[in-house]
């Protein structure tokens, strides 16, 4: 949960706070005198506001973790009553509301020492935020007023601004265009392929007759579109040879219901797997029915590091993630660009599949837009980057107001709303 990533200008945790619903309804909070600052942090004084909201946030968030736990929704009482990493509930939010408060003063800390400003469209766009979040009843019930919900939004485009400063293109920590751009291709493959099936709809082996003539089917489809001298060509063909298929697969459901109707005996037929979901086939499109994927990574956990993400070994795969798997590694390591190969993808299911060139795709109105960059950039460093912010914060003072953490104590605080 430490990695949530607030970089949406706090709209996705507007959503998380105000997400719950319930009849809990005690009267609004108000702040005394000697609780309006809930801690100090490096002698930034965090308003009481700000130390609520990051209770509702870490609320949810301690409702989402046992969610993932035990696969329903817990409520208000559940979590009241539930221990969360070896802490009674109030105890883990309190402490996680602390945590982000001190993620919001490195953020204005560092924001300040790189010296820059919020734009004209950034302050449009926290006033646009704030005017839609400042009636929100769970807010005003909990007394996180409007200038509290202005910091906090403001708070996360300065944590953009930030994050680009050092880790954007060329930046002191962040990489060039090209360093990217290689990044990008290692990791991401373009292909475009379909299913066939080697047993009818109920998984019953088909008839020898039908085996045959879709063996048949195959071999012209890879060499009908290899044929095509040149690329663009191959994945025209690939479409035709995939419409083709689907005419075929109509023809034998047209020939079983004229079988039924007379009372004949049923012929076997086979169906399309929807593996994916692709866009309708245009003459003016020329990346219909593409899809792009991206590399399998896997991470080996370290035994003294309780944090260290893990991923499922092959040892406990199921049939399914050890084919889907096997099917990605396929197409990074084996599988050449515009050439048009048969893969088994599972003893009953053949793929048609090929793949073209990534860097075809990355111009600034498609891969590689503003957007993109920005995105990929995040994904490659946004974990450096907390890092690196959690290190500074943790280096600061920390001064807990007892007398408003008692007051604000979360089961006190309005947590559910109709």
């Amino acid at each position: 949960m430490d990695k949530i990533k607030k970089f949406t200008a706090a709209a996705a945790a507007f959503a998380l706070a105000a997400a719950v619903t319930g009849c809990t309804a005690p009267e609004a909070i108000t702040f005394g005198k000697g609780s309006q600052t809930a801690l100090t942090v490096d002698g930034y004084e965090v308003p009481a506001g700000i130390f609520v909201y990051n209770e509702i946030y870490a609320y949810n968030n301690a409702a989402y973790t046992l969610y993932a736990e035990n696969g329903t929704y817990p409520t208000q009482d559940v979590v009241k009553d539930s221990t969360i990493d070896d802490m009674d509930a109030a105890e883990w939010i309190q402490d996680q509301a602390t945590d982000y408060c001190k993620d919001f003063v490195v953020t204005e800390r560092e924001f300040a020492q790189i010296g820059e400003e919020l734009t004209e469209e950034e302050l449009q766009l926290i006033k646009e935020s704030l005017d839609a979040n400042s009636d929100n009843e769970l807010f005003i019930k909990n007394g996180v007023g409007e200038t509290s919900l202005r910091s906090i939004i403001a708070n996360s485009y300065k944590q953009l601004h930030v994050f680009n400063h050092y880790y954007g293109l060329d930046s002191e920590y962040g990489c060039t265009e090209d360093e990217l751009k290689e990044y990008f291709t290692d990791k991401t493959a373009r292909i475009k392929y379909f299913s066939i099936s080697l047993t009818d709809s109920e998984g019953n082996e088909l008839d020898e007759d039908t085996q045959h003539e879709i063996e048949n089917k195959i071999k012209n489809y890879l060499r009908e579109i290899n044929a095509e001298s040149t690329d663009l060509g191959k994945l025209q063909k690939f479409d035709e040879c995939k419409d083709d298929y689907n005419e075929f697969l109509d023809s034998l459901e047209a020939a079983e219901a004229e079988d039924e109707e007379s009372g004949e005996d049923i012929v076997t037929t086979t169906t399309v797997s929807e593996e994916v979901t692709t866009t309708t086939t245009t003459t003016t499109d020329p990346y219909a029915n593409e899809v792009t994927i991206t590399k399998y990574t896997t991470t080996t956990a370290d035994e003294n590091d309780s944090d260290t993400e893990t991923t499922t070994t092959e040892a406990e795969e199921t049939d399914s993630q050890k084919a889907t798997r096997e099917f990605n590694e396929y197409v990074f390591n084996e599988l050449e660009n515009y050439k048009a190969e048969r893969y088994d993808y599972d003893e009953n299911t053949v793929y048609i599949v090929i793949k073209a060139d990534i860097t075809e795709r990355m111009t600034d109105d498609d891969l590689w837009s503003e957007d993109s960059i920005d995105s990929l950039l995040q994904e490659r460093y946004y974990e450096d980057f907390t890092d690196r912010m959690k290190e500074i914060s943790d280096g600061y003072t920390t001064e807990r107001n007892s007398s408003a953490y008692r007051k604000y104590t979360p089961f006190k605080l309005t947590l559910e709303t109709e």
